[in-house]
């Protein structure tokens, strides 16, 4: 459908918002002003900072000059004025009233009907493209996120980072960057060892596992794992019996052959066991995160890197430089290290040193010497090394996306792919965004540092960490859980080696089963299965979004399932209303006019507040983005479902409207709140229901 408008405010023939429209306006009179003041004040110093009116009697915006007048010597109620006669000099039908008010505001009445039926037409004419932009198109952006260890089953903590990134990933997309969701897979690490050592100890009966040795029918093999690593760890604890140490003393022994890719001293081939084991754990990551509409472009391992010879390439290129320490004694002795810091200080946890060990005495890297090694390749600097990785289809995603995996030195179900893509297809980023939770902020630093140190200043300067605060248990959930609540706190930290945690999948169980539980307190018919499942999914997706990035999230399972309130329920059920409005419109019979003449001469205030705010969609999108805020995006979206339901609260039902031009303009309206609406919870990483 096509909209005609008695005035578009356009420029070289491209609709614009309200902002832009006004401030262009205000650029060329400020020029206007400028020149009959006979002033060599750049413009650019006189800052225009259009905002909503403070009060619906000054108009619709306003902008404020008092910070001119220390620029031009003049009040700033008359430069007000000055630029309210410049502007009127060359009205507008988009501008129903311009006036100037103490100390210094100039104010805008818009012509409501005219603006309105503009932002209409931008809506509908870009339909599911309305809010994307070009800003991006030529630079490519790698998103690091989820990246969780390959040992036991995912918990509520990893959605955070998960539904954080995977918004960040659709936001950047949006604006036309040639986005790269990288999912890092550590499988040379501790956690790996623990639960190898674990079967490993399992196959010689020298331990038993709550809830029984062997995986149970109804279990899947990541929460399998799960028991099986709460049990070693705790065994790790008790340091002095003669099975602790045994256990200590095998958890080295299996470390040592996965780093190295090499059989043990017993013979075993724990490598080869670590990437069965991994491969496992990992189908079952991206099954869970596939239930909340997330998926990925490639599966970077760190086995990958290590057998690839990236970490020691980068290992003596560090040495080369002279970048590296040796300690011959303290705690640090035999050790390579990265020096940070001034020495030694006290902390409550113990001797704390800022220089950062990359190599152990023992020979092993730690986790920042192989994400030195891994941001490295993540802008193409491999390539400077002669390291080159080989990258094969690991299968087709949920949403029909490939995935692709690094093809890793181990994993028998990887060595027998043929398809390969070229090696420059991952990687080779301009700009390179890590989610990781905020305790990670100090190796996140020395990893960009050590870029910088290494000469590679504009990849340090292009990296950044997105770093977020953790997720806790209410005490009503933890209580829930079985822990000990009776010290009183209002919130208790997870922990996967006490098995103090909400695994993903049981969240996401629990949201379905309470979609439906709210469903038949209010006596309605069951929700289809997959109804009730994408809305468990969006309430689970925006309650981990909608928060400040620096705030910790308490997570209360009530809280997370309410269905109305700023939830991801009540967005999907205001997209849903409007949506059922336009079909009953249909069902009616009515049909809504090819063209919208014309607004009614007089909107009400909800119909004006919903079209600002679906004016303001793509300007706030590119901001937010530009931020690396989801939970801006997020409180958009809660805003804009809250105006469509004012809006529908204070007008009369549209089939009993019997004035013809208001129930058309109302029909048009619905629609651009629907497209708006839509697109939004897209970004968002919804799938939005038209029915519920």
């Amino acid at each position: 459908m096509t909209v005609s408008s008695e005035a578009q405010f356009m420029t070289d023939s491209t609709p614009q918002d309200i902002h832009t429209y006004i401030t262009g306006i205000m650029q060329q009179a400020v020029a206007t002003y400028l020149e009959q003041e006979q002033s060599s004040i750049d413009a650019t110093q006189l800052p225009i900072d259009l905002r909503l009116s403070a009060q619906a009697s000054f108009g619709d915006y306003s902008i404020p000059v008092m910070a001119w007048s220390g620029k031009l010597k003049r009040p700033p109620l008359k430069i007000a004025e000055a630029m309210q006669t410049i502007l009127q000099a060359n009205s507008q039908a988009v501008i129903q009233e311009i006036t100037a008010t103490k100390p210094g505001y100039l104010n805008f009445r818009l012509n409501r009907p005219v603006v309105g039926q503009q932002i209409i037409d931008r809506v509908l004419e870009a339909g599911a493209d309305f809010g994307q932009q070009t800003l991006g198109i030529g630079t490519k952006v790698i998103v690091e996120h989820t990246n969780i260890n390959s040992n036991k089953a995912a918990h509520v903590g990893h959605l955070r980072n998960s539904c954080i990134g995977d918004t960040v990933v659709r936001m950047l997309r949006s604006q036309g960057y040639q986005v790269e969701a990288d999912n890092y897979i550590d499988d040379s690490g501790v956690q790996v060892a623990d639960v190898v050592v674990g079967f490993e100890m399992l196959k010689k009966g020298l331990v038993n596992i709550p809830g029984g040795n062997e995986q149970q029918a109804d279990e899947s093999f990541d929460y399998y794992c799960s028991r099986v690593y709460t049990t070693v760890s705790k065994i790790y604890d008790e340091k002095e019996t003669e099975q602790g140490q045994m256990t200590a003393h095998l958890r080295k022994e299996v470390l040592h052959a996965i780093e190295h890719g090499e059989k043990s001293a017993s013979g075993t081939n724990y490598p080869v066991m670590a990437a069965e084991l991994s491969h496992k754990i990992v189908q079952a990551h991206l099954k869970t995160m596939s239930r909340l509409n997330i998926s990925y472009d490639i599966l970077p391992w760190e086995s990958a890197i290590l057998h690839a010879g990236l970490w020691q390439h980068t290992f003596e290129m560090l040495k080369s430089r002279g970048l590296l320490e040796k300690p011959e004694t303290g705690h640090a002795a035999g050790c390579w290290i990265l020096p940070f810091g001034d020495g030694d200080t006290q902390t409550n946890e113990g001797d704390r040193s800022s220089d950062k060990i990359l190599v152990r005495s023992d020979g092993t890297a730690t986790y920042t010497a192989k994400d030195i090694a891994y941001q490295l390749w993540k802008f193409g600097l491999a390539d400077q090394l002669g390291v080159d990785f080989h990258f094969v289809p690991w299968g087709i995603q949920y949403d029909g996306r490939k995935l692709w995996t690094m093809r890793t030195p181990h994993d028998p179900q990887l060595q027998i792919v043929t398809d390969e893509a070229p090696t420059t297809k991952f990687g080779h980023a301009k700009r390179v965004i890590n989610v990781i939770d905020v305790r990670q902020s100090y190796l996140q630093q020395v990893v960009y540092e050590s870029l910088r140190r290494l000469g590679y200043e504009e990849q340090a300067d292009n990296s950044k960490h997105l770093a977020y605060e953790v997720v806790t248990l209410s005490a009503a959930t933890a209580a829930q859980l079985g822990i000990d609540t009776s010290d009183g706190r209002e919130y208790y930290a997870m922990s996967g080696r006490k098995g103090i945690e909400i695994k993903a999948d049981d969240l996401i169980n629990a949201a379905i089963a309470r979609m439906q539980e709210v469903r038949k307190q209010d006596n309605k018919a069951d929700l289809p299965p997959e109804t009730a499942t994408l809305l468990a999914a969006s309430a689970i997706r925006y309650f981990m979004i909608r928060f400040n990035l620096q705030q910790i999230i308490t997570l209360d399972m009530d809280d997370v399932l309410r269905p109305n309130g700023d939830t991801g329920v009540y967005l999907q059920y205001a997209y849903a209303r409007a949506n059922s409005i336009l079909r009953r419109l249909q069902d009616a019979g009515y049909e809504i006019p090819a063209r919208l003449e014309q607004l009614p001469a007089q909107l009400e205030q909800s119909e004006w507040d919903l079209l600002r705010h679906i004016d303001v969609y793509p300007r706030r999108l590119a901001e937010y983005t530009e931020q690396l805020a989801p939970s801006l995006l997020a409180s958009y979206a809660y805003d804009l479902a809250a105006h469509f339901s004012d809006f529908y609260e204070h007008t009369p039902p549209m089939l009993k409207e019997t004035d013809e031009q208001v129930k058309a303009f109302r029909a048009f309206l619905v629609q651009a709140t629907t497209q708006t609406m839509g697109n939004v919870l897209r970004v968002l990483g919804f799938k939005p229901l038209e029915r519920i």
